[in-house]
This record gives structure tokens, C-alpha cells and sequence, in this order.
């Protein structure tokens, strides 16, 4: 993906919290069981998957998949796909992270490895990456930042 791309795509995760999904399921078992779960309730068409959300009032409905992850169904905001599914706040096998931390551990572990080839990270590159690929403010110290720490190293391992 080019760069410009990617950036795009990174500004796109949003500014608020969100549960990553650390399980055993592949996005394909996820997304088998999902299918199942809505041919087994007859709701495969967009009508009645609708319907079925708006059934409670709160235009979603959670299920659990079976490895006791809960997911949260929701009405899909792009064309022709009409399901939007994302893992429940805290759910088994999640991880919460605030969403600018996992943009930039992704952008940083990115520009690392294409600057310099290596995983090495330091607070000055961190920094670059947030004001030139994010426009987000500086941080202190990225030794001090867990969070941010963890993040990129579970993103370096994961690439």
C-alpha cells in the first residue's frame, strides 16, 4: 500500500477507544461463524437483519462466537454490506487501546523498518511520525508510555 494510502487509512481508526481482537478465531472463523449465526436466524437479507437489530431498540445486538468472544452486530455503513460487526467492549480475548496509540505504534513500527530496517524505536522517530503521518501532538517519553510500548511491540511481532 502506498504511504499516502496508508496514512489515509490511519486517520480513519478514529480518536476514541477501541477492543482489539487477540483471539485463537482467524478473520475467516470469525467470519464463518458471523454467517452462520445469521443463516441459522434467517436474517441474511438486509430487510431482516435490520429489523432484527431495531428489535430491541438499540440498533445492535451482541453474539458470542465460540471462543466465548462477545461481538457486537450492527447496521453497515458501507455499499452493498449491510452487516458491521467489531468485537464487544472488553470482551474475552480483547485488548481496550486507545486508538491513537494503535495508529501510532502501526505508522512507527512502518517508518522504522522502511527507514532504517530494523525495530529499533526511540521518542524523536515516535514524535516525526505522529506530527508527519497523524498531525498528533508530541509525547514526552516513549519510555514512559506502556501502553504505546506494548502496542508496538505486539504490531513489530505481528509484521
Amino acid at each position: 500500500m502506498p504511504e499516502a494510502e496508508l496514512r489515509a487509512a490511519l486517520r480513519t481508526i478514529g480518536t476514541s477507544q477501541l477492543d482489539l481482537y487477540m483471539g485463537p478465531l482467524s478473520p475467516p472463523e470469525i467470519a464463518q461463524e458471523v454467517l452462520q449465526y445469521l443463516e441459522g436466524n434467517h436474517l441474511q437479507h438486509p430487510v431482516l437483519y435490520q429489523e432484527y437489530l431495531l428489535a430491541t431498540g438499540t440498533a445492535y445486538r451482541t453474539i458470542t462466537l465460540s471462543d466465548k468472544t462477545d461481538w457486537v452486530l450492527r447496521w453497515g455503513v458501507v455499499e452493498a454490506r449491510h452487516v458491521h460487526l467489531h468485537p464487544a467492549r472488553y470482551s474475552a480475548h480483547t485488548m481496550r487501546v486507545k486508538a491513537n496509540v494503535l495508529k501510532t505504534a502501526i505508522a512507527t513500527v512502518i517508518s522504522v523498518k522502511k527507514e532504517r530496517g530494523s525495530s529499533e524505536v526511540s521518542t524523536s522517530h515516535i514524535n516525526k511520525v505522529r506530527a508527519e503521518w497523524l498531525a498528533l501532538p508530541p509525547v514526552k517519553d516513549f519510555s514512559l508510555s506502556e501502553g504505546l510500548h506494548r502496542m508496538i511491540s505486539l504490531i513489530d511481532d505481528a509484521i
